[in-house]
């Protein structure tokens, strides 16, 4: 996941032209895992040496061995079996005998009969290798030791220990088996005795076909009162909710009297079906009553009260009937009601009693079918036993697995060492683990490897790479660059420098004051700033070197100059500017400014206006000044001179410079107002310089040099 921040800087008062905008890129370093493994070469060629160095030890320190073998072959069926009773695959039956070679019991037999006396916990001078041949009855077996004889013998007499064992254990074994299928089959037989007792004993008192029969007729009887109990709390429900079961053909009686007109009505009304009582019959007599009173007062609007009393009466006669019939239909649902609930009571008290019945009878039946259960189980085992006991024939049955030599002990012979096929192993395994902690290094280094780690973590544009040289460290100035240099590589990087400074783009107009500055000492930006200076020096142009590194002192040890009045003195106002340049002796054009002389009152120098004025007057006169300033993690004399350059270049070194450091001093840079900032790799290694300064034969710098402190 990438992460972008943009950071836009406030304007300037004393710059000329736009201030930049900055946009640093947070990402994880993608260095190249190649690149940084053939810088660690060193460490995959000590972990193969070291591989290899142990295998040639080990052969040359070990003993010669001396190997024996010999072939067992195991005839038969492939499961070894005992009819019926016991089974053993093959796979455990191999796995067995492998493991019974190689007990400590016959070893130790064997070793005696030799004549060797073996102290506890001591090693045993013969190696047991025992294995099967795959999809084979063959059982290899393999001894090997320091002494010839005795492993070639030991081999010999373990094989017969072996065969003795097995022997004298199957002629044991059998014996056991027959004793233990004898007292089986007396055991079970006094449990199948048991079984029977128990039964007869059962069945003198219990008849299980009437137990049965009785079982049945209750269990229905008891089925027949719960659902008898079931209907009449159905009709108590309907009888409480005002509803009453209805009779057929009192329904149809009154409904059909109904129909006939009054005079029907009133027949039923005397009949006993009616009074028997019937929501239907009551519901009929309300509709007549409801027909008759519209009519009646249909009559009453045309024709008058005297024309309608007539049929006033028939309503006046079926409102009482309907009141009879209400209050006879409530007597009848009550005296139903109580006639259920007391059936109900009576089935309720009924049922528990044959439930308890049903369920004696069940308990019964279940025990006599355990019984019969644990007969059948019983004489199952009996007679299984006793079939066993018939079949068993010890000398063919039991001993069924037939043992014999295929191929008696060979003679001791020397073991082959595969010298050849151990280094190899040794190098690959050395390789693996080189490889393996180089990359473990590699994921939690995050120092740059070359000049694409760059590219890909920041937004700075590269001005350009110098190429490693060989300088010794007692001589740091011959890291200086000559007119006439021999090393055609390091002076081209450095024409590269200078056309990148004066043709490319870095901002609106050519960057007149550059800032040199790093993230940490010894990354070699004093040296870039004066061999920068110097060339373009020669080139025609007027330079100031301006050593801001009031600490370091790195310009004073390349250029072998003296104690002069330089920047510190000018900013205390002890001097004048002309007093601090210096001119070169050797450069045309170039102008020297010391850092100057140290005090106890240095504190807060770079704030004053003086610098400022220094600064203005060095433009004025000069096409280019150079300042040499301390690393800006480090000094805050650098963070103050920001300001005054309209570029700063960061000097990198691969395999030093750590990526967290730069992202701080980049972000220290641009807070104090940084126009541009570009980047120089120094010290860049021949992945980065491949098609680099290489054209017209010019050599390649040499990939060891020392490092150069500036």
């Amino acid at each position: 996941m990438v992460t972008e921040s943009t950071i836009i800087l406030p304007p300037n008062p004393d710059a000329g032209s736009q201030d930049a905008q900055y946009k640093l890129t947070v990402m994880v370093p993608k260095r190249r895992y190649l690149s940084y493994l053939r810088e660690r070469w060193w460490v995959v060629v000590v972990f193969v040496a070291l591989s290899v160095g142990t295998v040639l030890t080990y052969e040359t320190v070990r003993s010669e061995s001396y190997a024996s073998s010999a072939q067992l072959y195991l005839s038969g069926e492939s499961q070894v079996t005992v009819p019926n009773m016991f089974t053993e695959d093959s796979m455990n039956y191999f796995g067995t005998q492998v493991e019974l070679l190689k007990s400590f019991r016959l070893q130790n037999a064997v070793f005696e009969a030799l004549g060797v006396r073996l102290k506890p916990d001591a090693k045993s001078p013969v190696d047991v290798d025992v294995f099967q041949p795959l999809k084979t009855s063959i059982l290899v077996v393999k001894a090997s030791g320091s002494d010839l004889d005795l492993t070639q013998r030991f081999l010999q007499g373990l094989i017969q220990e072996y065969l003795s064992y097995k022997k004298d254990t199957r002629r044991s074994s059998s014996e056991d088996l027959l004793l233990s299928v004898n007292e089986q089959v007396a055991k079970k037989d006094k449990e199948l005795q048991t079984e029977q007792d128990k039964w007869a004993d059962f069945a003198k008192s219990n008849n299980v076909a009437v137990l049965e029969e009785e079982a049945k007729s209750a269990g229905l009887y008891l089925a027949q009162l719960n659902l008898d109990l079931a209907k009449l709390r159905l009709d108590c429900t309907l009888l409480e909710q005002g509803l009453s079961p209805a009779t057929t053909a009192s329904l149809t009686n009154v409904a059909a009297s109904t129909l006939s007109g009054t005079n029907g009505i009133i027949g039923a009304l005397g009949s006993n079906s009616f009074l028997t009582g019937s929501d239907a019959v009551l519901k009929s007599v309300r509709v007549e009553l409801a027909v008759r009173r519209a009519e009646r007062d249909e009559l009453l609007k045309e024709r008058g009260e005297i024309a309608v009393r007539r049929l006033s009466d028939e309503v006046a006669h079926l409102e009482k009937t309907v009141s009879f019939l209400e209050e006879q239909n409530l007597t009848q649902k009550r005296v139903e009601l109580q006639e259920n609930q007391k059936r109900i009571a009576a089935i309720e008290s009924t049922i528990p009693s044959w439930e308890m019945k049903v369920l004696s009878l069940n308990d019964r039946l279940s025990q006599s079918q355990r019984y019969k259960n644990n007969i059948q189980r019983e004489q199952g085992y009996y007679d299984h036993l006793l079939t066993t006991l018939q079949n068993v024939d010890l000398g063919k049955n039991i001993q069924q697995e037939r043992l014999s030599v295929l191929q008696t002990a060979t003679s001791a012979r020397p073991v082959k060492r595969y010298l050849a096929i151990r280094i190899i192993l040794a190098v690959l395994a050395g390789l693996f683990m080189s490889l393996g902690l180089v990359f473990g290094w590699y994921l939690l280094d995050d120092r740059f490897v070359s000049v694409r780690d760059i590219q890909d973590q920041f937004g700075e544009k590269i001005l350009g790479l110098v190429p490693q040289i060989r300088i010794p460290r007692s001589k740091p100035e011959r890291a200086v660059l000559q007119a006439n240099d021999g090393r055609l590589a390091y002076a081209e990087s450095y024409r590269h420098l200078r056309s990148a400074l004066l043709l490319s783009s870095l901002g609106e107009r050519r960057p007149q004051t550059l800032l040199f500055t790093g993230v940490a000492p010894a990354e070699g930006k004093t040296t870039v700033a004066v061999n920068l200076a110097r060339l373009l020096a020669r080139s025609g142009l007027r330079v100031a070197l301006v050593d801001a590194d009031v600490h370091g002192g790195g310009i004073k040890r390349l250029l072998a100059a003296q104690d002069q009045a330089g920047v510190l003195d000018y900013l205390r106002g002890e001097v004048e500017a002309k007093a601090i340049l210096h001119r070169a002796d050797d450069v045309a054009g170039l102008t020297f400014v010391p850092a100057g002389s140290h005090t106890d009152h240095a504190e807060g120098l770079f704030l004053r206006p003086r610098l400022a004025e220094l600064m203005t007057e060095l433009r004025v006169d000069q096409d280019f000044v150079i300042l040499d300033g301390g690393p800006i993690l480090a000094s805050d004399d650098v963070a103050l001179l920001v300001p005054h350059a309209d570029a700063v270049v960061m000097v990198m070194r691969p395999f030093y410079t750590r990526s967290r450091l730069v992202r701080q001093a980049l972000d220290m840079l641009y807070q104090r107002q940084a126009r541009q900032v570009t980047i120089i790799l120094n010290r860049a290694r021949k992945d980065d310089l491949d098609g680099h300064y290489a054209r017209n034969g010019l050599p390649q710098p040499s990939n060891n040099g020392a490092p150069v402190k500036a």
